[in-house]
């Protein structure tokens, strides 16, 4: 009892004097839990990163119960409760999206679980650190907003909504020891909360997960942020494409991979700024590029028209004919690159 005593009023003199800007060389939560076994001195960088994190997790709070049902609608809330995510029938009806964050979040559970029975306080910060910022709020959250957006579908939108309050419930579950003041006035903002979250239940262990839609979201992950993405911003780049306009875009793939990327469509539209009528998936790469100046290379070619033309309008023939060929040895080169990189598998 006394040196749970200790602890706390060391624990409040350091925050104290963190407030008042001191430096600190003991602080609870995630400053130290980091470090686990290492007596460090406080780094400045450590707290940005944390209030960094601090504030990715109230903006998602924020997010989820902006666009969570009003708490009148009883039908729609009625149905989101319904909605359970143990079972291996029921994780197997949830989209590809949904189905991957909840599988990511039960791994998530597993492995933090078991580095608080091994005492590893480290590490479990460390995971979900990766989990929020990276999984649920990076990805998660913005391409649920195709879902909650743009579906005009009501019950995919409620899926959505129940998954969102699903794995936001478990993280805050997970990170109440770290962050006990944030996660509880977001805890206490949610609709429909029976139990305080300091006595809830702590999340369930060896749930299941299907490592099939893991493994499909990251070939659409790879899709979305990987080479390819990168050379279609190059492109706008180089024909002079407004940042702002949503360009067309050939996807190339196996039968089996176009079959399940082809239902992500609205997803890679809002992701990499594609135009969702103009996203072309196929089987085969596209045809000759040498096409599109077959005509300028017949007039160049021509001894009637280099003799008759004016000497300026050969000149410009000329110009388009080199710009032409210059495009295509760029068609050509991202083609070969595309051809050499195997951005999904199956």
């Amino acid at each position: 009892m006394g040196h749970a005593l200790f602890v706390t009023l060391e624990d409040i003199m350091s925050r104290y004097h963190r407030m008042k800007g001191r430096p600190t060389l003991w602080l609870p939560g995630t400053d130290h839990a980091w470090t686990a076994g290492q007596d460090l001195n406080l780094s400045t960088e450590r707290l940005s990163a944390n209030k960094a994190l601090t504030n990715k997790l109230w903006n998602a709070g924020k997010f989820i119960l902006q666009n969570l049902p009003r708490q009148e609608n009883v039908s729609d809330w009625e149905t989101m409760l319904d909605y359970k995510f143990d079972t291996e029938e029921s994780l197997l009806k949830l989209p590809l999206l949904e189905c991957w964050v909840v599988s990511k979040l039960h791994i998530l559970i597993d492995v933090v679980m078991e580095s608080y029975d091994k005492f590893f306080c480290g590490d479990v910060g460390r995971e979900i650190y990766d989990f929020l910022w990276s999984d649920f709020a990076d990805w998660y959250i913005e391409a649920s907003k195709a879902c909650l957006y743009h579906s005009g579908d009501k019950t995919v939108a409620l899926v959505a909504q129940a998954v969102l309050l699903y794995v936001f419930e478990n993280i805050l579950k997970l990170l109440h020891q770290f962050m006990p003041f944030v996660t509880v006035a977001l805890w206490q903002a949610l609709p429909k909360r029976t139990t305080a979250l300091i006595v809830s239940s702590q999340p369930h262990t060896y749930l299941l997960r299907h490592a099939n839609s893991i493994k499909r979201f990251e070939n659409l992950q790879a899709l979305v942020s990987s080479r390819c993405c990168l050379l279609l911003n190059n492109s706008q780049a180089e024909y002079s494409v407004e940042p702002a306009k949503h360009i067309s875009a050939s996807i190339v793939g196996s039968k089996e991979v176009i079959q399940y990327i082809s239902k992500e469509k609205d997803v890679m539209a809002l992701l990499s700024r594609l135009d969702p009528l103009n996203i072309h998936f196929t089987d085969s790469p596209p045809g000759d590029t040498t096409q599109s100046v077959n005509l300028v290379a017949t007039h160049l070619n021509s001894p009637r028209f280099i003799e008759k033309a004016l000497e300026d309008i050969v000149c410009g023939v000329q110009e388009k004919a080199a710009e032409a060929e210059e495009k295509i040895n760029l068609t050509k080169n991202h083609l070969a690159f595309l051809k050499s990189t195997v951005l999904v598998s199956k």
